[in-house]
């Protein structure tokens, strides 16, 4: 198991730029062999940074970055809620009565 097996579009993720350096991203596509966020790729196995011009990628390849799975927010994004939402909500119930 690498960690990623429950991973979702929308969860948050930490990139460890040079193993040192945390970076919060956000998922926003998920394939059968890469976590894509944004303009980032890695590979789902390894959480190695995927990136053809320099040369990363998965074992045998080196990368200067990887997701740490210890530190995935699962649901960040469908837990956020509008606080003003209610009561917003609410003034236009009151107005319509």
């Amino acid at each position: 198991m690498t960690g990623f097996e429950k991973l979702r579009v929308g969860d948050v993720v930490v990139r460890m730029l040079a193993g040192t350096l945390p970076m919060k991203l956000q998922v926003s596509d998920i394939t059968d062999q890469l976590i894509i966020c944004s303009a980032w790729q890695f590979d789902k196995a390894t959480g190695a940074e995927i990136d053809e011009q320099l040369g990363w990628g998965p074992p045998p390849l080196m990368t200067g970055s990887y997701l740490d799975p210890s530190q995935t927010e699962h649901g960040a994004q469908r837990q956020q809620t509008d606080p003003e939402k209610s009561r917003r909500s609410s003034c236009r119930n009151t107005l319509k009565d």
